[in-house]
């Protein structure tokens, strides 16, 4: 095209027109692919067959990318394509198989902490599958849902009780449950159990139906799509499969953990995430009139690291605070951060390059095994 000169302002209209065109098609197209997914999603559900098909997934990418190289185009960027259109597609079914599962038709839940964001969230999961859903909350906000201003003198009024307040509180509203033992299954939604160790270990100790729950999402999701819900047993096998049966028609990873287990694996998943994040955006803040500069002149790998960290500290500080404060292994994985952070440092004031690169060979082979088999 450049040995014909620029194009015309006709013929840079004509291209945009063709643009449009093709640009309806694909829409077109991917509306196409939604019936035929619709279609399909009614087939799992008549039949009882998992909403997920990982083999066939990666079957669907591993075509679509080897089509685009062949045709001259990105791979990474038509993996992206469909990953977007499968998990659209797995949201889509996973909202359909809710509403027709009636999981809680004829039963009352009551969300203890049901106006905050998770709690919000629970709230509508469990009005999506049936449930006739009651909230107790001080807040003023506005709800769709039913409100309780005393919910321990009708605390035996639900099948299921959910608590979904912040972590400090948890606890005493877990153990005055243990006092009320009441019939319906309890659990929690807590990010960390170390806080409301004594108040679900009293429920488990009058018999009643508890378990702990920790949705690894934010209150945004909708499609649970390869998103995590970890379940923590707490001795009664009863409840703990009332709880994962609540789930069973989303796309959700589910994962059983033991009390203690799960504070281990969160001081390094949220632990340590967010601690090198909320650094990472301090130390920038103090850089003053230099962040508007580095966003201009910023890496990929920068403008990364920047978006998640931004994203951190735009949450609720004081809940981020009973992460790190609340967790009794927090100080072993901050230890061994320390540790990792002073080797590095150290192999550059002293100029070891040696030591610098066998940290990262060490670290690349523990974090992208199936990466480096592949090579």
């Amino acid at each position: 095209m450049s040995s014909q000169g620029p194009l015309t302002a006709d013929q840079l209209l004509e291209f945009r027109k063709r643009l449009d065109k093709i640009d309806d098609s694909i829409i077109d197209l991917i509306a196409e692919r939604q019936s035929v997914v619709t279609t399909i999603g009614k087939h799992k559900l008549e039949t009882g067959a998992p909403l997920r098909h990982y083999e066939r997934e990666r079957e669907v990418i591993d075509r679509g990318m080897a089509r685009a190289e062949s045709l001259g185009l990105s791979g990474k960027v038509a993996h992206e394509i469909l990953v977007t259109l499968i998990q659209h597609s797995l949201g889509n079914q996973e909202t359909h198989q809710l509403s027709q599962s009636y999981h809680g038709l004829g039963q009352r839940a009551l969300v203890i902490g049901g106006l905050g964001r998770m709690g919000e969230w629970m709230s509508r999961y469990l009005d999506m599958v049936g449930y006739r859903v009651d909230v107790a909350d001080p807040a003023e906000t506005q709800t769709a849902f039913g409100r309780v201003k005393d919910w321990e003198s009708c605390i035996d009024d639900y099948e299921l009780i959910v608590v979904a307040v912040t972590l400090r509180p948890s606890n005493a509203i877990l153990r005055r449950l243990a006092d009320l033992r009441p019939r319906g299954l309890i659990f929690d939604i807590g990010s960390l159990k170390s806080p409301m160790r004594s108040g679900l270990n009293a429920l488990a100790a009058e018999g009643c139906r508890v378990c702990s729950v920790h949705p690894m999402f934010g209150p945004e999701e909708i499609g649970l799509s390869g998103r995590h819900i970890l379940f923590v047993d707490m001795g009664n096998q009863e409840a703990l499969s009332e709880a994962r049966a609540l789930f069973a028609h989303t796309a959700a990873d589910c994962v059983d953990l033991s009390l203690k287990e799960h504070d281990e694996v969160m001081a390094w998943v949220l632990g340590l995430s967010h601690l090198i994040n909320i650094a990472f955006a301090s130390a920038l803040a103090k850089s003053g009139e230099a962040v508007p500069l580095l966003r201009q002149i910023s890496s990929s790998t920068f403008n990364a690291q920047l978006k998640v960290a931004a994203q951190v500290v735009s949450e609720n500080p004081h809940l981020y605070y009973e992460i790190q404060q609340g967790n009794d292994m927090t100080g072993d994985v901050v230890k061994q951060f320390r540790e990792a952070l002073d080797e590095l440092v150290c192999a550059v004031d002293q100029k070891d390059e040696s030591s610098w690169t066998s940290a990262m060979d060490i670290a690349n082979r523990r974090i992208n095994p199936g990466e480096i088999e592949g090579k």
